[in-house]
Order: C-alpha cells, then sequence, then structure tokens
C-alpha cells in the first residue's frame, strides 16, 4: 500500500471524512493512472491477477481499462477500509446498447452507495452517490455534470449533454468477480467488433480538463479550449512520455 500511496501521491497526513477521503483517492488515482488499451492494441494478453496488475500500474507506470483498473483499485480501497465491490454494466452507444454486462464498475458503500468507477474513461474525478432521479445529486466535475439515478433493477450513470441527462451506462447491484466477466474479458480483447480492438485511445483528466491520445491525434483540453497535435511514429514516445508519464511501444504506430 505505501508503494500505491507513493505512486499516486497520496497525503497521509491529510485527515478526511471517509467520503472526502474517497474522493481524494478517486481524484489521485485518476489524475496519475490513464485510461488506455495498449496492450490490447499489441495484441499481448492482459492479466488480471493482482501483482501482474501493480507491476503493470505501478511498478511500470502504465494504465488499463475497465476489469484493470477498477480490479486494482478495488482492493486498493479495500485495504483502505473501506467496503467496495465490482459491478457489471452495459454501456450505451450513440448506436445503441453495447455488449450486455461487458463493463466493470466499481461501488463504495458508505451512508449509501457511491460509484468509484476509476475505469471508464468520462467520469468525474470524485464519487457519485446512487439516488432517485427526485433526489440525485449533480457532480460537477471540469469535464461535465455527472449523476447515478435508481432505476428497476439496478442503476443508470449519466452525463448532461445537450441540454438534457444522457445515459453513460446502466448497472446493477450484485457484487461480481473478474470471473462472471471471463466472456467480456475474451471479446474486449480479441474480437474484431471490440472498440478496444478497432482503436486505440488513452486517455486521463487534467485538473483544468482532459488529454486524450488517439491513433492520429493528441487532444488537450483545458477549460473547455481544445487543442489538437498530429501523432506520429516519431512523436508518439515523446507525447506519451510529456503528457501520461508512460514509456512503452504502441505497434500500430511503428
Amino acid at each position: 500500500m505505501d508503494a500505491m500511496d507513493s505512486f499516486l501521491h497520496v497525503d497521509k497526513k491529510v485527515q478526511l471524512d471517509q467520503l472526502n477521503k474517497l474522493n481524494y483517492l478517486i481524484k489521485q488515482y485518476m489524475l496519475n493512472v490513464p485510461f488506455e488499451n495498449i496492450t490490447v492494441q499489441n495484441k499481448e494478453g492482459v492479466d488480471l491477477n493482482l501483482d501482474s496488475l501493480f507491476h503493470k500500474i505501478i511498478e511500470s507506470n502504465r494504465g488499463g481499462y475497465c476489469y484493470e483498473m477498477n480490479t486494482l483499485f478495488k482492493h486498493y480501497l479495500l485495504q483502505k477500509g473501506y467496503d467496495a465491490c465490482n459491478v457489471s454494466a452495459t454501456v450505451r452507444t450513440p448506436d445503441g446498447w453495447a455488449r450486455a454486462h461487458s463493463h466493470m464498475s466499481l461501488l463504495v458503500k458508505l451512508d449509501r452507495l457511491y460509484v468509484a468507477d476509476v475505469g471508464f474513461g468520462d467520469l468525474p474525478t470524485k464519487a457519485i452517490p446512487i439516488m432517485t432521479e427526485d433526489e440525485a445529486i449533480v457532480i460537477k466535475d471540469v469535464n461535465g455534470e455527472y449523476r447515478a439515478v435508481e432505476v428497476e433493477g439496478g442503476f443508470e450513470v449519466q452525463k448532461f449533454v445537450d441540454d438534457a441527462f444522457q445515459t453513460l451506462y446502466r448497472a446493477d447491484f450484485e457484487p461480481r468477480d473478474l470471473q462472471f466477466f471471463a466472456e467480456s474479458i475474451e471479446f474486449n480483447q480479441h474480437h474484431p467488433n471490440s472498440i478496444f480492438v478497432k482503436k486505440l485511445i488513452v486517455t486521463k483528466p487534467l485538473p483544468d480538463g482532459r488529454v486524450t491520445m488517439s491513433e492520429r491525434h493528441l487532444t488537450v483540453t483545458h477549460q473547455g479550449k481544445k487543442e489538437m497535435y498530429p501523432v506520429t511514429k516519431d512523436n508518439y514516445r515523446m507525447l506519451l512520455k510529456q503528457y501520461f508519464n508512460m514509456d512503452v511501444c504502441i505497434k500500430i504506430l511503428e
């Protein structure tokens, strides 16, 4: 835990209540660990063993996608004394619902249930309370406004887009282990229809925005203003180091 605290720049002297401490830990994790699918893009096996995840993310300055990020962060929170569990979710895309139950989210139980998902790529850097639609608290973040609302059989995580709250994903409350996601893990690593197989994504929130890299562009957003830079074979390693503190080969860019 000390090594992870150090990597995340967690100040152990900070005295906070459980919720604010959770928000602090989420923020430190998301600001320091990118959401990325380079392992999948490089056609390498994703190892979800806890020691392997620690070596990859903490010791090797990498990131990961939902199964990696929310597995490691769940165990980190458990060590911190939190009541945390992974749950399954189905992502809403512009074309409709994605593969059922293929996203692994993360819940923490305090005075109520909170979404503490660090493995989605577009969520706030703090916990989202799950409440009825009438009572829902909107979490305002530099990258948008979010809420989590109860629905029949579970809850939906939503973002305010185009003057309305749009569903990002729908999840249930049943705690799930990695074995539950086995088919989805296989699909998202290898199937040509998987978004993670189709394209590169590396993204991380910034204190005042977000930075995202694809095969072609690096987009930096500061206070809503976007700047785009071309990504090439000659500069991608420099961009990875400068913006994500990562030193890794991406085969499709070589």
